[in-house]
């Protein structure tokens, strides 16, 4: 598909193909994101992989893995879909720590290629964390990229007064130069810029989430354990739910402002580079939080 075609799928009421592919334990956006894409009758949810990070929550990027696959798993079995939506464990180690552009090896990696290859139609990726799965799976085979668009909720705004990075282009830079770089149709939901833009204006709070009613396990885990997850003991926070755009986009493309622009590239300084020449991808400029975030909870209603 060209991308004024992928524009027009996204506005379509056609059912679309997903693949889920997070650091669910990085933060508490992913499992939303993740029941989000489950529950919503526009995509059909075909698996979800875990994606590695690093921080104060994990002793490493593989450890960080793990515990987002062990979070994935989780959640799809409080959500009795462990049978019907299967888990991967992603690359142990980010593209930036390996020589000579080498792909990272992977479950998650070879699940991306065997389903693009194995679809008659397009298979939209969904990356809410670093792109070490996704890039790794194109290097090793670059003729998935006729039939899949990626997604991925990374990088800053062009305009943003800051790094062209953000937390996810952070956790492996190689992966975000190559995604950036390589040609696959993709979209950029970018996540801090000025006032007004950006996936930062996806925020909530506690009473966000306790429009999830019910005292099952699954809504008890989204009402109760995530934030109690992100904020111990704490009262009174409130909390940026990034990565629900994600599955946002798939479910609704009229809440979002696109425009296919030229690809810019991140310099190793970490600031927006545009050059002539280059391919075109798809870029969001606004989006509607609080239609995002309302069709985000209803979906999740209809699953716990």
């Amino acid at each position: 598909m060209k991308l004024n075609e992928i524009l027009t799928d996204l506005r379509s009421d056609r059912i679309k193909k997903v693949i889920l592919d997070c650091d669910a334990y990085n933060d508490i956006d992913d499992q939303f994101a993740i029941a989000f894409a489950a529950g919503s009758d526009k995509m059909e949810l075909l698996s979800v992989n875990a994606a590695l990070f690093n921080n104060y929550r994990c002793n490493g990027f593989e450890d960080g893995m793990i515990r987002s696959y062990n979070e994935i798993v989780k959640e799809l079995r409080l959500l009795d879909l462990d049978e019907k939506i299967p888990a991967f464990k992603g690359c142990p180690v980010p593209l930036s720590q390996m020589a000579d552009n080498t792909p990272v090896d992977s479950d998650a990696v070879r699940n991306i290629i065997k389903t693009v290859h194995g679809s008659d139609e397009i298979i939209y990726v969904i990356a809410t964390g670093a792109v070490t799965n996704v890039s790794s799976a194109i290097m090793t085979d670059p003729t998935i990229k006729d039939n899949m668009c990626v997604i991925w909720v990374g990088c800053n705004t062009l305009d943003f007064d800051g790094p062209a990075g953000d937390f996810n282009h952070g956790q492996d830079e190689a992966a975000g130069r190559y995604i950036l770089n390589c040609g696959v149709n993709l979209i950029i939901l970018p996540a801090m810029g000025p006032e007004g833009s950006g996936t930062q204006m996806l925020v909530g709070d506690q009473s966000t989430l306790d429009v999830v009613k019910g005292d099952s396990p699954a809504a008890v885990y989204f009402r109760e354990e995530l934030p109690e997850l992100a904020y111990p003991g704490e009262t009174g926070w409130t909390h940026h739910f990034w990565d629900v755009a994600g599955p946002g986009l798939i479910h609704d493309a009229s809440a979002f402002d696109l425009s296919v622009i030229m690809a810019p590239r991140i310099r190793l300084d970490c600031t927006w580079a545009f050059e002539p020449g280059r391919h075109d991808i798809i870029y969001m400029n606004r989006l509607d939080p609080q239609k995002v975030l309302f069709d985000t909870f209803t979906c999740i209603g209809k699953l716990v």
